[in-house]
């Protein structure tokens, strides 16, 4: 009995099947690319509230109060300290990023993992900048508590509130 050779290749239905699969995950993957922007807005907002809430509790815990100054020219907030021996504002300087890079505790907005995320605004008070003290309670640049909520906005609709009582950060789709 006569033995026939085998060809190596793929048949119709594998070709088909292989088709339809990918088909289907470029169905789910493009509109999952169409919302990046937003996605990564969302991102830099929680990023914000994340930094707002830890200048907030750095206050509470050394009893010095720190600041979170905004940019909306430069898209960017840094993290400030006061001088114990120097108290105010004005003897504020940058701190060290928490994350262990040694580097100066500065975010910078539209660049990296938030490219295309810009900075419409940021206002508190008479200001672009927030001070928490050693309980927690927000103050604007001109060390005068907050009256009412502060917030910076975002592209593509984010922001995020700190309340005026409580010092507390939230972000708003």
């Amino acid at each position: 009995m006569p033995q026939h050779a085998t060809r190596p290749g793929f048949t119709l239905i594998e070709v088909i099947v292989v088709i339809l699969m990918v088909a289907i995950l470029s169905a789910v993957a493009v509109p999952k690319l169409a919302n990046l922007g937003s996605s990564r807005a969302g991102v830099a907002a929680r990023s914000i509230a994340r930094d707002l809430t830890y200048a907030r509790e750095r206050a509470i815990a050394t009893g010095t109060r720190t600041w979170v100054v905004f940019s909306t020219s430069t898209h960017s907030y840094s993290v400030l300290s006061e001088d114990p021996a120097n108290p105010g504002r004005a003897g504020a300087s940058t701190l060290t990023d928490p994350n262990g890079t040694g580097r100066p505790f500065v975010q910078y907005l539209n660049t990296g993992e938030y490219a295309g995320v810009t900075m419409a605004s940021a206002v508190f008070g008479a200001g672009s900048e927030v001070g928490f003290d050693w309980v927690g309670k927000p103050y604007s640049n001109s060390s005068t508590a907050l009256s009412a909520n502060g917030t910076v906005t975002l592209s593509d609709g984010y922001s995020v509130t700190v309340e005026a009582t409580t010092g507390l950060a939230k972000v708003l789709p």
